[in-house]
């Protein structure tokens, strides 16, 4: 670490040049000679259980939840309830759950489900905490061995608990049940939020991303296809799978180690400084330099906070920091674009996701070399981009979203690929919150790729067709 090096060689120089400058005290420097000499056994042994809880996060520190045991209530469900006439019914035999699901084709999406409820009182369970779900489970019937996953959330400020549309549906369909029984693994991040739950709730942009933090139940759903006729899935086990401590709370508390260890060497080291060694000028010199080294490491780290590791722009954060720094961004005339990357997830899904970083890597390289240096490129999350762009009006916006767009098919992508991406373009107004600009942007961007993606959709108000109509 930068911060251990410079604290180890401002240490090396003031023990030598306090045992060189000044002989005459040499008896009263022993206490800080020894001080020193026990700060690096500290460094040394604080840097070892940096590395052993490091690799023991990575390679073991395992955590695992059985769903399908004892520990949650458990039910089946079946489309009656909407009019449809499949029915469900549950079986357990040891530790296996046997899902009998008799599809019928009165409803048009007929359906069974599994039902986990992770409730208690008011409080579900938080799985942002793990990293992926595995799936052990048969089908027989004659359908296709196909299933879905639901996670209802509790969102706050959304949710109401008697209120079953309100919890937020993040789920995956159409995965393909592993033949054999064998274990299928399944990601948290693959989860996204249903499209018609947004249709249906119309939720802001604050609550329409994933969210696994409180979820009240897990739904498997069951159809075989819609092939009518009887269905039965036997699940073995269902498992959550995560590390007992996050890798970022863990790096929090030995940054937080490392700091309190470093910080209080410091004030112990000065206080031994100013009694034995008040009127040398090289000591108080050394630790300035000390100071100064920890006020780059705290800069370091701030601006790290601000910065997208993946692709090296700005992240959310640091567009709030500019947009708080820098007045001349907000100054009118200023145009938002909002970048989506065409079948991204297919992408990804295909090729892995080490082809899907390197093409997040690229894209953003490609936006940022087509752009001024005063505009601000974001990564709003996942494929999504934002520009911000002072001095400019939506139809400058449009022409500038249209020459990235173009930009995109000269690139050769990685494995032969070709990349797209979708532009929503709006302008903010004094009237307007930076929001609600973005709000705009988002929805011309959803409007782009409604209309086919690989394009670009712009909001224009009415008043200012009418100013560019009688100019």
């Amino acid at each position: 670490m930068h911060l251990n090096g410079e604290v180890s060689c401002c240490i090396a120089r003031i023990s030598k040049k306090l045992t060189m400058s000044v002989p005459s005290t040499e008896t009263s420097l022993q206490p800080l000679v020894r001080l020193l000499g026990h700060a690096r056994y500290v460094f040394a042994g604080l840097l070892l259980i940096t590395v052993v809880l490091l690799v023991w996060q990575r390679y073991g520190m395992e955590k695992v939840v059985e769903l399908t045991g004892d520990h949650f209530p458990l039910w089946v469900e079946d489309d009656r309830s909407g009019g449809g006439a499949s029915v469900a019914s549950l079986e357990r035999k040891g530790q296996d759950l046997i899902v009998h699901c008799h599809i019928a084709s009165k409803s048009a999406w007929p359906y069974c489900k599994l039902s986990f409820n992770f409730l208690k009182g008011e409080k579900g369970m938080d799985m942002s905490r793990f990293d992926f779900l595995t799936i052990e489970g048969r089908y027989a019937g004659p359908g296709a061995s196909k299933f879905g996953l639901v996670l209802a959330d509790i969102d706050e400020g959304l949710t109401r608990l008697d209120q079953w549309q309100t919890y937020k549906i993040n789920q995956i369909d159409a995965l393909d049940l592993p033949p054999d029984g064998k274990v299928f693994v399944i990601p948290i991040k693959w989860f996204g939020v249903a499209q018609w739950w947004k249709d249906m709730t119309k939720p802001t942009l604050a609550h329409s991303a994933v969210n696994v933090d409180n979820v009240a139940r897990a739904e498997l759903m069951i159809n075989g296809g819609g092939k009518e006729g009887e269905h039965v899935f036997t699940l073995h086990a269902l498992r959550l799978h995560g590390k007992m401590i996050s890798r970022d709370t863990l790096l929090m508390w030995i940054v937080a180690a490392w700091v309190s260890c470093a910080v209080g060497w410091l004030a112990i080291l000065t206080l031994s400084l100013r009694s034995q060694l008040r009127d040398s000028r090289a000591a108080v010199a050394l630790l300035r330099t000390v100071n100064k080294a920890l006020e780059l490491e705290a800069r370091d780290l701030a601006g790290q906070a601000h910065i997208d590791p993946l692709t090296g722009v700005l992240n959310r954060q640091g567009l709030r920091a500019a947009l708080m720094s820098t007045s001349s961004l907000l100054a009118d005339p200023m145009a938002v674009i909002f970048i989506d990357i065409d079948h991204f997830k297919s992408i990804n899904d295909t090729h892995g996701h080490d082809v899907g970083d390197d093409v997040l890597r690229k894209f953003a390289n490609v936006i940022a070399s087509g752009i001024r240096s005063s505009d601000r490129l974001v990564r709003w999350g996942g494929e999504e981009f934002l520009i911000v762009c002072p001095m400019t009006n939506v139809f400058q916006g449009r022409i500038l979203a249209e020459n990235l767009r173009h930009a995109l098919h000269q690139q050769a992508w990685p494995v032969g690929l070709r990349v797209t991406a979708s532009f929503g373009v709006a302008q903010h107004h004094e009237r307007d919150e930076v929001g609600v600009v973005i709000k705009h942007a988002d929805e011309e961007l959803y409007r782009a790729k409604q209309g086919g993606r690989d394009r670009v959709c712009a909001y224009v108000p009415s008043d200012m067709i009418a100013n560019a109509e009688a100019a």
